[in-house]
């Protein structure tokens, strides 16, 4: 989000920092703000030969070292370290040859290390804020955080979605970063010269994700509509296996009766994504539609998919069948 944005400026002022640090979980921004590091590199020297891309888990810190302090024939060179572990513990010894360049790193280079995780407290991490650049790329954790990443992705394609559109986007298409912005590729050669993208259009060519539609059986069961509960079912089949499908039903029931569980113990819904290891933004969602259901309906819905799924493993009849009946008693009134 911000980190890609903030890289795009170090590049335009020329500016790159002589070590960079980037980490955290959500690899499609990386890749992304790695593109836009590199454009500066290949913009210098287009063969690419002033790049150099090494792991961790196959050359030592002292070969790593080296290769950052080599010159180049362009003056500038970006050596990038890959599946970087070494905040774990038990590498502090092994570590000596970076602490010494990142007294004095070499200007013409760029050290750019990547790692999932991090140790803010270890003399490594020190030395590095000390004497580079740091950034978290993380994907959005609330609502209004994924409408606004959503509308910035439009914006670079000359884009416009209002906020209601674009959480209907989100919605529909799930919460991968790497995903919605393929789909927005999509959408701005669907839409062409028109600004606006509209929730008809993301209808028509993005397919919906399978957890959105779980999501919005479970709505109709909560509704105890076994009409629009069937044929949310049936959406849902056209593009999973049965058991697939199950499983699913079996991970949101589950979280719910989590949700519930929480609540008679007092607790809130600021504790369910710990307590129940889910996303902020699911557990929001999660929260919200447990209220509707009971702790006795969730029970009774999950031993009707244990047993449905006992069917299907064994030959107990058609699989759309055994699933619409489960459907069906998950709507019957208590």
């Amino acid at each position: 989000m911000r980190e890609v944005e903030q890289i795009k400026k170090d590049v335009a002022k020329g500016k790159i920092p002589p070590v960079y640090l980037w980490y955290g979980e959500d690899r499609f921004l990386i890749q992304e703000a790695y593109q836009v590091l590199k454009s500066y590199y290949t913009l210098i020297d287009p063969s690419g030969s002033g790049i150099e891309r090494v792991s961790a888990k196959d050359f030592s810190p002292a070969e790593i070292c080296e290769s950052a302090n080599s010159m180049s024939f362009f003056a500038s060179r970006l050596v990038v370290v890959e599946d970087v572990t070494y905040f774990q513990d038990g590498q502090a010894a092994d570590l000596e040859p970076f602490l010494e360049y990142l007294e004095k790193p070499n200007p013409s280079t760029c050290l750019l290390f990547i790692a999932e995780n991090v140790h803010k407290g270890r003399k490594f991490y020190k030395a590095l804020d000390r004497s580079g650049e740091i950034l978290e790329f993380r994907s959005p954790k609330r609502q209004q955080e994924w409408i606004e990443w959503v509308q910035a992705e439009a914006k670079t394609h000359g884009k416009i979605m209002s906020p209601q559109a674009a959480a209907q986007f989100i919605e529909w298409t799930g919460h991968q970063t790497g995903v919605l912005s393929q789909e927005l590729d999509k959408l701005d050669i669907f839409t062409g010269e028109r600004k606006t993208i509209r929730e008809e259009d993301f209808q028509e060519i993005t397919p919906r994700t399978i957890e959105a539609t779980v999501f919005q059986l479970l709505d109709a069961v909560a509704n105890r509509s076994a009409k629009q509960a069937i044929k949310a079912l049936h959406e849902v089949l056209r593009k999973e296996h049965p058991l697939r499908v199950l499983t699913l039903l079996v991970r949101q029931v589950r979280l719910l009766l989590g949700c519930n569980a929480l609540r008679e113990r007092g607790g809130n819904s600021a504790e369910v994504p710990s307590s129940l290891g889910i996303s902020p933004y699911e557990a929001q969602k999660v929260w919200q539609q447990s209220l509707r259901l009971s702790t006795k309906q969730l029970s009774q819905a999950l031993h009707e998919c244990l047993k449905t799924e006992l069917a299907l493993k064994t030959g107990g009849g058609d699989a759309g069948l055994l699933l619409e009946i489960m459907i069906a008693k998950f709507c019957r009134k208590e």
